[in-house]
C-alpha cells in the first residue's frame, strides 16, 4: 500500500494550526496560574515609598477588606495573623528610607525574608510597582524592582510604570502572571476581577 505524502502547503497549514493550538493551551495554563487576591491583605513597601498606602486605599475603596499596611513589618509579624495575601510594592523613597533609618539593601533583605515566610505559610504574594516612572529613576529603585518583583506569585503594575514594556518582559522572563491596572485608583478593581 502506497502512503500518500502531504504536499508542502498542507504541511505548512498543519504546522500553523498545531502551533496556534499549542500557544492557546499554553496561554490558558498561564491564565489558570493567576492567583486570587483574598482578604485579609497586608501591604508593605520595599523602599519606604507611598505605594503601599496607595494600594491599601484602593483595596478599601473596592471593598477588599480587611486590609492593613505596615512598612516596617518583618517575617515574625505574619505568624498567626491569618493573612491570605501579602502585597509588596517596589520603588524607593530616599526621604522615606532616611526617616525610617534604613536603606535599600536593608529593605530588600527585610522583604525577601518576609516573602519567604509568607510563602511558607501559604500566603499569596503579589509584588507590585504602582507609582509610575517616578519610581524608576535611580539605582535604588532598580535594585528594589530587580530583587523583589520576580519573587511574587504574580506581578501587579499600573500602566504608567510600564510605557517601555519593561514589566511585561520581566513577567515573561520569570514566568509570572502580570496584572496591569489603568492607574493607582484602579488597583482594587483590577484585583477584584481576579476573584470572579
Amino acid at each position: 500500500m502506497k502512503l500518500k505524502t502531504m504536499n508542502p502547503k498542507s504541511f505548512l497549514l498543519f504546522g500553523v494550526v498545531f502551533l496556534s493550538a499549542a500557544l492557546f493551551f499554553a496561554g490558558a495554563a498561564s491564565a489558570a496560574e493567576m492567583p486570587a487576591v483574598e482578604a485579609p491583605v497586608i501591604v508593605t513597601t520595599c523602599g519606604q515609598s507611598p505605594g503601599a498606602v496607595m494600594v491599601k486605599m484602593s483595596l478599601m475603596q473596592s471593598q477588599i477588606t480587611p486590609v492593613e499596611s505596615n512598612n516596617t513589618m518583618s517575617a515574625s509579624d505574619l505568624a498567626g495573623k491569618g493573612y491570605k495575601t501579602l502585597i509588596v510594592t517596589t520603588g524607593t523613597s530616599g526621604k522615606g528610607m532616611g526617616a525610617a533609618g534604613t536603606d535599600v539593601n536593608k529593605e530588600i533583605a527585610r522583604c525577601k525574608e518576609l516573602i519567604e515566610a509568607a510563602k511558607a505559610e501559604g500566603i499569596v504574594v503579589i509584588t507590585a510597582h504602582v507609582e509610575g516612572m517616578a519610581r524608576r529613576t535611580d539605582s535604588a529603585d532598580q535594585a528594589s524592582i530587580d530583587e523583589i518583583m520576580p519573587l511574587g506569585d504574580a506581578m501587579l503594575i499600573v500602566a504608567g510604570s510600564n510605557p517601555d514594556g519593561y514589566f511585561t518582559k520581566l513577567a515573561q522572563d520569570n514566568d509570572k502572571p502580570l496584572i496591569e491596572a489603568k492607574d493607582a485608583l484602579s488597583i482594587g478593581s483590577s484585583l477584584k476581577e481576579l476573584n470572579k
